[in-house]
């Protein structure tokens, strides 16, 4: 809608974003304008991933002009990555190694589908070495196969066109366990807060423990009525920990 349109000003070009504004006030926006904002879009993204990435390379030290020299460094920098890309707030600890490696070591408290997600970006992996196994040199002894700058680069931005897709999947199993927690009484997409911490008090999974306090700052919770607090579904589901803001305001589903 129009209220996204100051979102993205801060990086599309001031042309595109006139060019937006007057053809969704004038009700005339066709193929050729959309198709100029998806790419305009896709470029900011992936603009962003590099400039993660970059962030990620520097958090550690790590020069983008010499090749990685092993696996523990790769995966450093894919997980530093990941954890900026997934987790905003945690580029704070950018410029603290101490603090950005507590951040690495809780990812997955912070975030639940932190294993699932990591899980998911070594198949992606794995794919990319399986395509370019024609290229590949038999004989290399490199450790790291993402080790060079354009090659990790060329992960990342598999990563995030991909990522929208995966986190769907997520989002759908989270909706439907959240929803089976809905009380038999009520259908107004809400949780009771017992019910919400129920399954992960109990061990059945390790979704639902995130804070009142957490949940407030999201705007998922509902404390209309102060003695049965609630979670509001679709806004828990739309928060950070589940689907992706740029600093543009571009979130990816």
């Amino acid at each position: 809608g129009s209220s996204s349109t100051p979102l993205l000003k801060s990086k599309m070009s001031s042309l595109i974003i006139e060019m937006l504004e007057e053809h969704v006030a004038h009700k005339r926006l066709g193929l050729g304008e959309l198709a100029v904002l998806a790419a305009t879009v896709e470029d900011l993204v992936h603009s962003e991933a590099m400039e993660l990435l970059t962030m990620a390379y520097e958090a550690h030290n790590l020069s983008m002009q010499e090749a990685l020299q092993n696996e523990v460094q790769e995966d450093l920098v894919i997980r530093t990555f990941m954890l900026f890309y997934t987790m905003p707030w945690s580029r704070k600890a950018r410029r603290n190694s101490t603090a950005l490696h507590e951040q690495l070591k809780t990812a997955h408290e912070d975030n639940p589908d932190w294993n699932t997600t990591m899980l998911w970006v070594e198949d992606l992996k794995g794919a990319i070495r399986y395509q370019g196994r024609a290229e590949d040199n038999p004989f290399s002894k490199r450790s790291a196969y993402f080790g060079t700058y354009p090659l990790m680069s060329h992960l990342v931005e598999q990563v995030v066109d991909e990522f929208g897709m995966f986190q769907d999947v997520q989002c759908r199993q989270l909706k439907n366990m959240m929803l089976d927690l809905e009380g038999w009484d009520r259908d107004d997409g809400r949780v009771l807060l017992t019910n919400f911490y129920r399954p992960y008090m109990q061990g059945i999974h390790e979704y639902f423990l995130e804070r009142p306090a957490y949940l407030r700052a999201l705007g998922s919770l509902d404390e209309t009525d102060q003695k049965r607090p609630s979670v509001i579904v679709p806004n828990y589901l739309y928060g950070r920990s589940f689907c992706i803001a740029t600093d543009a305001g571009i979130q990816s589903f």
